[in-house]
C-alpha cells in the first residue's frame, strides 16, 4: 500500500499536478483502498494547517514583501558595497553580503533571488560580468541565505517536528557565515583568475552614510532573533512584530507604500500563504496514512539493518533532499519528508536542531540546481537567462555549498554551539 501510495503521488507529479493537489489525491485514493475512514481526509488536512505556529508562514511572507518596496533592499545593497566592493571580485562579493543582510528580513529564497537579482544583475553586467555569471552569483548568495533567519522552511520544520524555532534560528547562523565565507573566498579567487573589476574603497564617511541610512531595515534582524531569545514573543508573535515593523518603516518613515501597494502586498501574500498552508495540510494527511501503514517503523528497520549509523543517515538525508527539494521546492519537501525522517534521526541519537539545520542547507542546494530548481526558475527570470545558460557558471558554487553541507552534517557542535551558549 505504501509502494502504491507513493507511485500515484510520482506519477501525479511526472504529470505537472501541483504538489499540493498531489499530495491530497495520493492520500486520499490510499484511504479509499485501505477502507479507511473518509472523514479522516478533511480533518487531517485542517489539522495539519490549524496551528498557531504556522499562522509565522503568512506573517514573515507577507513581511518580506513589505520590506521589498520603498528602496529597502537598495539601501542594504549600497551598505554591502561600501564594506566589501573594494575586494577582489567587488559586485560578486557585495551580493553575499547584500543577501545575508536581505535575507535576514525576507525569509525567502525565490524573495531573495527577485529583490537581489533585480538590482545587482544589471550591476555586474555592466561592470564586465556575463548575464550568465551575474545570474549565477546570485543564486548562489540566496542558496546560502537560506541559512539566515528568519526563514520561512526553518518556521514549517520547526512546526512538523516539534523542534524550536528560536534554537533553529540561532542554530543556522554559524553554517551561514561558513558558507558566506566560502562563497567570497571563492569568488575572490575567480576574480584574481579572470581579472573581474575591483571597485574603489569606500571612505569611511560614505561606509557611515551607508550604515546609518541601512539601519532601521537591519534592526528587525535584531528585534525578531532578540525577542524571541529574551521571551518578549514567540516565534509567531515575531512575525507579527516584524509586518508591524516592516509597515512601519515602508509608509510613516520612508513614505513609500500606498494604498494601492499595499493591498497588492496582501494579495501576493494570501496567494503564496494558501499555496503553502494546502501543501501543509495535504502533507499532514499524507504523513497519517503512512503512519497507518506503519511505512516510517519499516524504513527505519531498514536504516538501521543497512548500518552506516549517524553519518550515514545524514549522507543519505542529503541525497533524498537534493533531487527532491528541487522538483517540490523547499516547504513541500520539507513538510512531507520531516514526519518520515525525522523519528530515524531521534532513533539514531542526531539532535533535531542539527538535522533540521543540515535539511535547509541542503534545500538552498536543491532550490537552485539545474534546470528544475523553482528558485533557479526565478532569477533566470530576473536575469532573463536560460537555466541551461547559467548550469555551467553555477555548478563550482553549488560544489562548494554541497561540500560544506557535509561538513556541517559531520561536525554538530558548529551548528549545536551557539544555541547551548545561549540556553536553548
Amino acid at each position: 500500500m505504501g509502494g502504491l501510495l507513493l507511485g500515484i503521488f510520482a506519477a501525479l507529479v511526472v504529470a505537472t499536478v501541483p504538489i499540493g493537489f498531489a499530495l491530497a489525491t495520493a492520500a486520499s485514493i490510499a484511504v479509499v483502498v485501505a477502507n479507511l475512514p473518509v472523514i479522516i481526509i478533511p480533518q487531517q488536512i485542517v489539522a495539519g494547517m490549524d496551528s498557531f505556529p504556522m499562522l509565522a508562514v503568512p506573517l514573515f511572507i507577507l513581511a518580506g514583501f513589505l520590506m521589498d518596496v520603498g528602496g529597502i533592499s537598495q539601501r542594504l545593497v549600497t551598505l554591502a558595497r561600501a564594506l566589501v566592493g573594494h575586494l577582489p571580485g567587488g559586485l560578486g562579493q557585495v551580493v553575499i553580503i547584500a543577501e545575508i543582510f536581505f535575507s535576514g528580513v525576507s525569509g525567502s529564497t525565490s524573495a531573495d533571488a527577485a529583490a537581489i537579482g533585480g538590482i545587482m544583475v544589471p550591476q555586474l553586467m555592466a561592470n564586465g560580468y556575463s548575464r550568465a555569471r551575474s545570474t549565477a552569483i546570485v543564486s548562489a548568495a540566496c542558496g546560502m541565505g537560506i541559512l539566515i533567519p528568519p526563514a520561512i522552511v526553518m518556521v514549517v520544520y520547526g512546526v512538523i517536528g516539534n523542534v524550536s524555532v528560536g534554537a533553529l534560528f540561532v542554530a543556522s547562523i554559524t553554517p551561514a557565515l561558513l558558507m558566506a565565507v566560502g562563497l567570497m573566498t571563492q569568488i575572490g579567487w575567480q576574480a584574481r583568475r579572470e581579472g573581474w573589476p575591483t571597485g574603489e574603497r569606500a571612505s569611511f564617511a560614505e561606509v557611515r552614510h551607508a550604515a546609518v541610512d541601512a539601519l532601521l531595515p537591519l534592526s528587525m534582524i535584531v528585534v525578531i532573533l532578540g525577542g524571541i531569545r529574551f521571551g518578549l514573543f514567540t516565534p509567531t508573535e515575531a512575525a507579527a512584530v516584524a509586518v508591524a515593523y516592516a509597515l512601519l518603516l515602508a509608509g510613516p518613515i520612508y513614505r513609500a507604500l500606498p494604498a494601492a501597494e499595499l493591498w497588492s502586498k496582501i494579495i501576493q501574500t494570501a496567494t503564496v500563504s494558501g499555496m503553502v498552508l494546502f501543501v501543509v495540510g495535504a502533507a499532514q494527511l499524507l504523513g497519517w496514512v503512512l503512519a497507518v501503514m506503519q511505512v516510517p517503523q519499516a524504513l527505519a528497520s531498514s536504516v538501521v539493518g543497512m548500518g552506516g549509523g549517524q553519518m550515514g543517515f545524514l549522507i543519505l538525508t542529503i541525497l533524498i533532499f537534493l533531487p527532491l527539494g528541487a522538483i517540490l521546492e523547499g516547504v513541500p519537501a520539507v513538510v512531507m519528508l520531516t514526519p518520515i525522517l525525522l523519528p530515524l534521526a531521534r532513533q539514531l541519537g542526531i539532535d533535531p536542531v542539527h538535522y533540521g539545520t543540515v535539511i535547509v542547507a541542503t534545500q538552498g542546494i536543491s532550490v537552485f540546481l539545474p534546470p528544475v530548481g523553482v528558485s533557479l526558475l526565478v532569477a533566470c527570470s530576473v536575469g532573463g537567462v536560460e537555466p541551461a545558460e547559467v548550469a555551467r557558471p553555477l555548478w563550482p558554487y553549488l560544489a562548494l555549498m554541497l561540500a560544506l553541507t557535509v561538513v556541517i552534517a559531520f561536525v554538530p557542535g558548529m551548528v549545536l554551539f551557539l544555541p547551548s551558549l545561549l540556553g536553548y
